[in-house]
């Protein structure tokens, strides 16, 4: 018990955000995350240990996340976020405050734009780009071919670029 206590501490943050990726909001995350550990601890028996850990968490925390989707919609978080208005900055510079400002107002649009994404098109990209898995790695855990993961990372590129259109120009 205590071993377990120590992996879910290890890992509860990297689990939590991924939850919280995946569905937008803080109290589904937190609960998605909750059932990820149970499901692990009672799956514990059939984990391989030559393998590392957190990706079979991840698979956990995946799937569950994607079941919450699929079941219940996807919840809006508590702050609403627009999509328009100002630009992105170029290149940011670490002493200027309107800069990071924008920086920090051009991701919170990005955040909310990714929010927006159907939630097939979501996972592949939370998986890609905040998770850092390769398109291979993507299509085994998520159990699809490698053709329509490219095309619904495709689709949500597109989906992106068009939501933040106004703001990628006025960067530009």
């Amino acid at each position: 018990m205590d071993a377990f206590e120590s992996l879910v501490r290890e890992y509860q943050q990297r689990v939590y955000a991924l939850c919280r990726r995946l569905t937008g909001a803080h109290q589904s995350a937190d609960d998605l995350a909750q059932e990820t550990f149970i499901k692990a601890y009672f799956a514990l028996a059939r984990f391989d240990a030559q393998w590392p850990l957190y990706p079979w968490l991840r698979k956990i925390a995946l799937n569950s996340g994607l079941n919450y989707l699929k079941a219940r919609g996807r919840e809006k978080p508590l702050e609403e976020v627009s999509i328009g208005a100002r630009r992105m900055p170029t290149a940011p510079r670490a002493d200027d405050p309107e800069e990071r400002l924008e920086m920090a107002e051009f991701q919170a649009r990005l955040d909310g734009a990714v929010e927006s994404l159907p939630s097939d098109q979501k996972s592949v990209f939370v998986l890609r780009f905040h998770e850092s898995m390769s398109y291979e790695e993507i299509s085994r855990i998520l159990d699809l071919p490698l053709g329509t993961v490219m095309s619904r990372l495709n689709r949500a590129r597109q989906k992106l670029k068009d939501l933040l259109a106004d703001s990628l120009a006025r960067g530009a």
